[in-house]
């Protein structure tokens, strides 16, 4: 059975660099050095990720929360206007047409 030609990459049990080595002779032709850990992040990159995006998901929910809690409060605040203008329309007896900037008389 012949060998197959070409490269093979491995990573370093002791530095963990990524090393690329020739198949024929096990020549290191490549070497790159790993990129550097934080020491405050967990030992496992996928869950420190997944940590990332959770507290990420939790950030936008609560801008949104606190942009509905806005509106909500808006709401309230102009519905209440309107029922106050209701009330005064009826005590009033206010039901004639308002003024109109186009009538010239």
């Amino acid at each position: 059975m012949s060998e197959i030609p070409g490269t093979i990459f491995v990573d370093c049990p002791c530095c963990s660099a990524r090393l690329e080595a020739r198949r024929q002779d096990g020549k290191v032709v490549g070497h790159w050095k790993s990129p550097p850990r934080d020491p405050k992040s967990s030992a496992d990159p996928l869950k420190a990720a997944v940590e990332r995006l959770k507290a990420e998901k939790d950030k936008r929910a609560g801008i949104l929360d606190g942009v509905n809690a806005r509106l909500e409060e808006e709401k309230r605040q102009l519905e209440d206007k309107f029922r106050r203008e209701q009330e005064r329309v009826a005590r009033e007896g206010d039901t004639g047409r308002p003024p109109s900037p186009f009538d010239l008389d």
